[in-house]
């Protein structure tokens, strides 16, 4: 789509080039046939291709190569009018009176309609060459004009490997944007992650946490928020090693995230050996059991280290809340640490639905 938008500014100078060359030396006067037909006919070609660009998207949709066949026929018939009509202009006595100012103009639209095509190189050499190559064939083949010819045969080589050259460096830029759109991308996911357990770190989630609270509070929608945390992790590193214990929140990151199916779910590391699991649209029965899926995936999981299998268990608070306009996020998170410490002081491997009474 951007060879359409490069081309677009041909399609006017097209519409109202030979107007230009003709009126101002009153040739429509001298030839009004001929004027009336090259001109009309550019004017008719560059108001289909105004109708190409206004459906373009809906077009290309549709096929893309049959967008460029469109592009393609409309553009090369316009080029293969004014090649002819600068043929005549060298070689017919009738169009003698626009010679001059039909040369500069060749000159002029050769050298831009193969930049405005550099993209599509091939197809702006195939556009040069309707151009220039019917002057130039008939110069080679006309006597006395084979100077003139070989001109026109070098200066169409020049513009070529300017063209080819533009062509690279269009490919070399997009290529550059492509890999730093890549990088830009690579930054914002490394930022966004864990770099332990490679799923969201503490900073996304506080960010999402946020936007799906304003969204809850907007449209009364319920949300739920699952606090995680390790039972024991510290007699795990004292006992294997932080090494060990790094494993382990590797596996247990694993576990809670393959627990989540919905898109505006998310898990997260909170810090530490807690995690957290926000679930929009969710209500107490369906967290609890959601949470409870969790910790029993992870008491069943085998952990191994070293040969050795570590007894792992988590203990879960749960909060879930229909926000009210001026109420903090904060509050939701209090609460699910609330409940947290409470599944801990119940022996813990067990899971605690907040309660304003406890």
């Amino acid at each position: 789509m951007d060879l359409l938008r490069r081309s677009l500014a041909g399609i006017f100078v097209y519409a109202f080039l030979l107007p230009v060359i003709f009126w101002p030396i009153n040739f429509h006067k001298i030839q009004p046939n001929l004027t009336y037909l090259f001109a009309g006919g550019m004017f008719f070609i560059s108001t289909l291709r105004l109708l190409h660009y206004y459906y373009s998207a809906s077009l290309y949709t549709l096929s893309s190569r049959l967008w460029f066949a469109l592009f393609a026929l409309l553009s090369l018939s316009q080029a293969a009018i004014l090649g002819f009509v600068f043929t005549l202009a060298i070689f017919d006595e009738r169009f003698y009176p626009i010679i001059h100012v039909s040369m500069l103009a060749l000159a002029g639209i050769a050298s831009s309609a193969l930049f405005a095509l550099s993209p599509r190189i091939r197809f702006g050499i195939t556009n040069l060459a309707i151009l220039m190559l019917p002057a130039m064939i008939t110069g080679f083949l006309t006597e006395g004009y084979i100077p003139f010819a070989t001109m026109m045969l070098v200066f169409t080589f020049y513009i070529s490997g300017i063209g080819i050259r533009a062509n690279k460096e269009y490919l070399r830029s997009f290529q550059i944007e492509i890999e730093l759109e890549a990088q830009r991308k690579e930054l914002e996911t490394l930022s966004q992650t864990d770099a332990l357990t490679s799923i969201y770190n503490r900073g996304y989630f506080n960010q999402y946490f946020e936007s799906q609270w304003q969204y809850a509070i907007r449209h009364n929608v319920e949300v739920a928020l699952l606090i995680i945390d390790v039972d024991h992790f510290k007699s795990i590193n004292d006992t294997h090693g932080h090494l060990a214990g790094d494993a382990c929140l590797v596996n247990i990151a694993y576990v809670v995230n393959k627990a989540i199916n919905r898109s505006t779910d998310i898990a997260a590391r909170y810090g530490g050996e807690e995690f957290v699991v926000l679930l929009s649209g969710c209500n107490k029965e369906q967290s609890q059991v959601i949470a409870r899926d969790i910790m029993h995936a992870i008491d069943n999981h085998k952990f191994v280290y070293r040969n050795n299998i570590l007894p792992i268990t988590v203990s879960i608070g749960i909060a879930t809340s229909i926000p009210e306009p001026r109420q903090k996020s904060n509050s939701l998170i209090e609460q699910a640490d609330h409940a947290l410490y409470q599944a801990k002081a119940q022996g813990r491997n067990r899971t605690v639905l907040f309660s304003p009474e406890k």
